[in-house]
């Protein structure tokens, strides 16, 4: 009773205490993030539904068109009509990268002399061109015309869909509504396509085969321009259930980590996912221990996608102190919203635009008495773009984030910008809670052989910027399995701007669907939070990647190569087990 007193007097009236005290809980927030950004990644992300390329059995350039042959007609201008266009929702300018490219003096058929073959040739150089924007049913065709005046007039043909036949009456009729971008009577693209079966399969244990089939009537009367889209599913698997292990933990806290998480799929008919998932350290239920819930439900709407989370995470650590042991304790909540749409979408990229408010709260207490100074509460909005590209069989992803701070949901400055001198004068801040804060990642996957041997080699790129000095918890931190390996991740190098990069090399085995690994990492951190000469971590990894019957394992040893002094470069072992049903 006594001392929780003594505690309460000082933390009251030495405020100092309070900054002093804060390193104990930093590591094991920094950590708990790290995980909570590690399980978000493995739930959220997906990998986007980008249909294969289509396969032309001649592929024609511009320069290809026109061939010498007798007779031919000299070209004067070369003009386009679309048929089939309801509604006025085409107009010919929405195509003229053909037609200016048709017409293009220099590089185009204008005043060249075209006979049967180069006119077959031009119509599919044309297709060609649509299909390339995924217009995959639609047609162009040149109609009996006289090329004596010098003028080429083509027809486009706009494939429309006619409707969608459910094979086993799945999906439901709500699940199609809400995941395609297009309906009956528009016309028929395979972008729209890829993105309604990518929202179709957000949830998982989804089989879906997608045929685009000639449309007809009620009498079998075939509907020219229109085609029908053939959709047969499996039954969804509306549960999904996991359960792991691993050593992600501290000392001070619990060193393995056991998490269990539940996964509901379509609850509400809209492509949508819920999911729950609880972890805790496993050495000390009730000493020394860490505990994290997450919720999150997503669903995508067309073009669009919404994501709501919710998170919370609390540990208990014991202190040395003067006579006993004294408990330092917190708990930290955080929910997220965030709206991404479609930009634009190819046959080898997608490119999304997101825009994201977030709410966290953090308390630290001393033997069960909150330390009030060390109390955080912050907003913000955070807006963003994402790329992925694909270059033949590898695939390049990219992200761009911008994050500022408001103070909306009763927000409050750092307690870092209210520091005091003893005339009552402020200080310079040591740190602000709604510093804006640029970063980027970047990932790339490129499968290959070596002598016919297959390989696959992964790079992993993550950085920020800050413009103003940061708190704590917003510092870039590199040390420990999630960014620089070789290193156990109990000390860490931070500073307000910084970068990581992870590059690995995978071989399979002999062994079925097992790989064996090896990486080099390297990470920096500068700014006015970061110490001269302890800025630059390089460290190596090796081990294996198991995959049987929905167990999947993961585990390795690492060794740092370049490190300040006081971190250690001895071997470090990790592991994680986990399985999926």
């Amino acid at each position: 009773m006594y001392k929780k007193v003594i505690l309460g007097c000082l933390l009251s009236y030495i405020p100092i205490l309070s900054f002093a005290v804060e390193d104990v809980s930093l590591p094991e927030v920094i950590r708990q993030d790290q995980r909570l950004n590690e399980l978000k990644k493995q739930l959220l992300e997906q990998d986007p539904q980008i249909a294969p390329q289509q396969k032309q059995s001649i592929r024609y350039t511009i320069q290809d068109i026109v061939v010498e042959e007798t007779p031919c007609f000299p070209i004067k201008q070369v003009t386009l009509s679309i048929k089939n266009n309801l509604d006025q929702q085409y107009q010919v300018d929405d195509f003229s990268y053909l037609i200016k490219t048709l017409n293009n003096h220099k590089k185009g058929i204008i005043g060249r002399c075209i006979g049967t073959q180069s006119l077959q040739n031009l119509v599919r150089y044309s297709q060609n061109e649509l299909m390339k924007r995924g217009m995959i049913t639609s047609q162009i065709t040149a109609l009996p015309q006289d090329l004596n005046t010098g003028l080429l007039e083509l027809q486009l043909e706009l494939g429309r869909l006619h409707r969608i036949i459910r094979a086993n009456e799945q999906p439901s009729k709500l699940e199609l509504n809400s995941a395609l971008p297009f309906k009956e009577n528009d016309v028929l693209n395979l972008r729209q396509l890829d993105q309604g079966l990518e929202n179709l399969k957000r949830t998982t244990n989804r089989t879906l085969d997608i045929q685009i089939i000639p449309a007809s009537t009620e009498g079998q009367i075939e509907l020219n321009g229109y085609s029908d889209l053939l959709i047969k599913a499996e039954p969804l698997k509306k549960l999904n259930f996991n359960i792991g292990v691993d050593d992600s933990g501290s000392e001070t806290t619990g060193k393995y980590i056991g998490n269990i998480g539940v996964g509901l799929n379509s609850p509400f008919h809209l492509n949508d996912a819920f999911n729950l998932n609880f972890s805790h350290s496993l050495d000390d239920f009730k000493k020394n221990r860490n505990q994290n819930y997450f919720i999150s439900y997503q669903v995508p709407i067309r073009n669009y996608e919404l994501n709501a989370s919710f998170n919370q995470s609390e540990y208990d650590q014991y202190v040395a102190g003067y006579n006993s042991p004294i408990l330092y304790s917190g708990k930290t909540q955080q929910s997220n919203l965030t709206l991404s749409h479609l930009l634009s979408r190819g046959s080898h990229y997608k490119t999304s635009l997101y825009g994201k408010a977030y709410h966290k709260r953090s308390q630290n207490f001393i033997e069960n008495i909150e330390v009030e100074v060390q109390r955080r509460q912050t907003s913000g909005w955070n807006i963003g773009l994402q790329h992925r590209q694909y270059f033949g069989v590898a695939s390049l992803d990219f992200g761009l984030d911008y994050r500022h701070g408001t103070g909306a949901l009763n927000a409050k400055p750092a307690a870092e910008e209210q520091i005091r001198d003893i005339n009552g004068n402020l200080r310079p801040s040591e740190g602000y809670a709604r510093a804006p804060l640029w970063s980027a990642d970047l990932r790339l996957n490129y499968p290959f052989q070596i002598l016919d041997y297959p390989v696959q080699y992964r790079l992993s790129w993550k950085g920020q910027y800050a413009p103003k000095i940061l708190v704590p918890q917003d510092r870039f931190y590199i040390g420990g399995r999630y960014s620089v390996r070789g290193f156990d991740g109990d000390i860490m190098l931070s500073g307000d701007n910084g970068h990581y990069l992870q590059q690995e090399m995978s071989f399979n085995s002999s062994i079925s669907n097992t790989q064996f690994y090896f990486g080099i990492d390297q990470g920096w951190v500068n700014g006015r939070n970061s110490i001269p000469d302890n800025r630059h971590l390089l460290g190596t990894v090796f081990g294996l990647r198991s995959y049987y019957q929905g167990i999947y394992l993961d585990a390795f040893a690492g060794h740092g190569l370049i490190a300040p002094k006081n971190l250690d470069k001895d071997w470090v072992t990790g592991f994680s087990l986990s399985y999926s049903y």
